[in-house]
């Protein structure tokens, strides 16, 4: 299990999220840091004699639509996707296969039964299958210099999910800066996600989108589409006036 997990700002600082008691937010927390990677928990009412909550803050949680549960016990936490962004190369699918092929994912993409597209993991899922046998030493060579440009994966999908692509060698070179820095390539896929999104939300112009290496760059503009750090349980909501229903 992972020992990192994410949280977004949309979620735990909306009023559905604040009016619930302490307890049944700490609950919520530990249910994500115990989740597998596709937001999967097998073991709720362990996980609530450990940390010392009660049957009410599980059921508040599912009231609110907060987790959805399954008929053998298994629950899922809805927004998990709004919160992760695991890169491939550390994805382990869940083992609760039959209730992910449950779920449709939303446009916002969080969990729902009713609305959104099916759950299509298969490009993750192959890309952790062993390697292919060597190629013979022509075909190598040919396929080596094929290669020469590629990058990590990580960068990739960085790259996929960044709205202009143009000048990759130099936006590489940021991205391998931020990382040195110690930023997560989830943390910056999640940037690159925020900041696509915010394009696509105001129809920003091609022209006036920044370089991947400006949004990168010693300035730092990419921080302002970070998640935010957890806000303080007991403290108000600043914007009490949010429309959380579009997550539900």
């Amino acid at each position: 299990m992972a020992q990192k997990r994410m949280f977004t700002m949309k979620i735990v600082d909306s009023d559905a999220f604040l009016d619930m008691p302490l307890s049944t937010q700490a609950l919520y927390f530990h249910l994500n840091m115990r989740a597998d990677d596709d937001g999967f928990i097998g073991n709720p009412k362990r996980i609530m004699r450990t940390v010392g909550c009660h049957d009410d803050d599980l059921k508040m949680l599912i009231l609110k639509r907060f987790v959805l549960t399954f008929e053998d016990g298994v629950i899922v936490i809805k927004h998990w996707r709004m919160h992760n962004c695991i890169s491939q190369n550390r994805y382990h699918e869940t083992q609760y296969t039959d209730e992910k092929s449950q779920l449709l994912l939303k446009e916002n993409k969080s969990y729902s039964r009713t609305h959104g597209v099916p759950l299509d993991d298969k490009k993750i899922i192959e890309a952790q299958s062993p390697p292919t046998p060597a190629l013979p030493d022509k075909k190598k060579g040919e396929e080596t210099g094929k290669r020469r440009n590629n990058y990590p994966t990580e960068f990739e999908e960085f790259w996929a999910e960044y709205p202009k692509k143009a000048d990759k060698g130099q936006g590489y070179k940021k991205y391998q800066a931020r990382i040195n820095d110690g930023f997560s390539p989830e943390e910056l896929l999640l940037a690159a996600r925020n900041y696509r999104t915010e394009c696509e939300r105001e129809h920003t112009p091609l022209k006036f989108i920044k370089h991947a290496k400006t949004f990168l760059g010693d300035a730092t503009p990419f921080l302002d589409y970070m998640p935010k750090e957890i806000p303080n349980a007991s403290a108000p909501a600043e914007n009490g006036t949010a429309d959380f229903e579009q997550y539900l």
